[in-house]
């Protein structure tokens, strides 16, 4: 995962509420907060937020491959039950198509949309597993 290094994340916790001044900036504050919230290991939470990050378009457009590879840890971990419900999993497999339908991806990121697919797909068949009926 990139993620944004320490002198940036700084800056933004100091914008505060200011934050709102742009979508943008919205947007670079609530990637702040994902990531702080992965190392706090508040994975439900950060995976509501990275769904909406991703959701929302806020982001430039070639940004939601990143998000989606910081998806990774959230439908890869090691939890004994998925972190990610199938809707939110359905979410991240419609915006990797989206990506694919609007040609926002380089053939350099054809392994990197595989190995998030296959991730994706293995997380959606264990969510619908794991939710009730």
């Amino acid at each position: 995962s990139s993620g944004i290094n320490a002198e940036y994340g700084e800056f933004l916790d100091q914008l505060g509420s200011n934050k709102l001044l742009s979508n943008r900036l919205l947007f670079l504050g609530k990637y702040r907060e994902f990531h702080n919230l992965m190392k706090k290991d508040s994975y439900r939470e950060a995976s509501d937020l990275l769904v909406s990050l991703v959701q929302s378009n806020m982001g430039p457009p070639r940004f939601q491959i990143t998000l989606l590879l910081d998806s990774l840890p959230l439908i890869n971990g090691r939890a004994e039950r998925p972190v990610m419900t199938s809707g939110q999993t359905h979410a991240l497999i419609k915006a990797l198509e989206d990506m694919q339908i609007k040609r926002l991806l380089k053939e350099s990121d054809s392994q990197k949309v595989e190995t998030i697919r296959l991730a994706l797909v293995a997380n959606l068949a264990a969510s619908f597993l794991d939710e009730p009926w």
